[in-house]
């Protein structure tokens, strides 16, 4: 399936209240269509890549904004559920620890649920990070093409310095999450699972594959969210297959060292030149433009 129709499918399965947060890609792909192509010499006019960027830049901005406002609202959410552990605990009077009889109370199973609905809406805004970067490379892409500019290289070094593309606070919350669910969900109830432990036995457990499996019931209210990650994740999959050639510009490339911590920088050094870059995403790329406007 071509990028375009994967970023649409997700967004019509995702949450609702996120779906306008998302970068603009299908209007951005027919306002490219409308600009008049660069044929051999002729050179675009200055101030078309200027008018550009500025686009691209109110994208980023908006990516950032929400990025940000979110992750403020995770940290806030997951001390208040830490808090609501430790009093449970006090109540137990078994030294801290939960007992079978408030293990399975109305309160605890709230708070299980209300653990599996913040995890899963951070997977979800890991793959807002991913899917939203990743059609940014591609509108790039497509602009360099039509009007033979070279904007896509520098304008991908400084998405990846954004703080929406700066995962690794949101890497420990996931993680901090992840230990308090295994705390608080017997082995036989487990939820928390990832779908690359059987492919990577070696590794860190948080992954763009992790899932929350509905082992318990999530309440009406954390169906959407788990629906939701669910086809964030299936879309991000599809975009980390591996390419047939080395490539930093790749998404598997670079979501790889983004789920190992790594800022994924471009340089002179791992780049031959901004022409030369050739990678699967590149051919998907030409396809799309191969096919009249949607």
């Amino acid at each position: 399936m071509k990028f375009g129709k994967e970023f649409t499918t997700h967004l019509e399965e995702t949450l609702p209240e996120w779906r306008d947060k998302y970068l603009c890609y299908k209007p951005l792909k027919k306002l490219l269509k409308n600009l008049p192509l660069t044929d051999g010499g002729d050179n675009p006019p200055p101030h078309l890549q200027d008018w550009f960027v500025r686009i691209l830049n109110e994208e980023l901005d908006k990516f950032n904004d929400f990025y940000v406002d979110k992750e403020e609202e995770f940290i806030i959410r997951l001390q208040e559920l830490k808090e609501r552990i430790e009093r449970v605990k006090e109540k137990s009077g078994k030294d801290g620890v939960l007992t079978k009889d408030s293990e399975f109370s109305d309160e605890v199973m709230g708070i299980r649920k209300d653990f599996v609905a913040i995890h899963g809406e951070m997977v979800l805004l890991k793959n807002y990070s991913s899917l939203n970067f990743a059609g940014l490379v591609k509108i790039l892409k497509k602009f360099d093409k039509r009007t033979g500019r070279l904007l896509r290289l520098p304008f991908t070094q400084l998405a990846l310095d954004q703080p929406f593309f700066t995962t690794e606070p949101l890497n420990r919350l996931v993680r901090e999450c992840e230990e308090n669910l295994e705390l608080l969900f017997p082995l036989e109830a487990e939820v928390v699972e990832s779908d690359a432990t059987a492919e990577e036995p070696t590794g860190p457990t948080t992954s763009y594959a992790s899932n929350v499996s509905p082992a318990l019931p999530l309440g009406e209210e954390n169906v959407d969210i788990y629906r939701s990650t669910l086809a964030a994740i299936k879309a991000i999959q599809g975009l980390k297959k591996a390419s047939s050639t080395y490539n930093p510009l790749s998404f598997s490339y670079i979501f790889g060292n983004q789920d190992n911590d790594s800022t994924g920088a471009i340089t002179a050094e791992n780049s031959d030149s901004d022409q030369s870059v050739a990678s699967q995403s590149d051919k998907e790329t030409d396809q799309e433009d191969c096919h009249p406007p949607e």
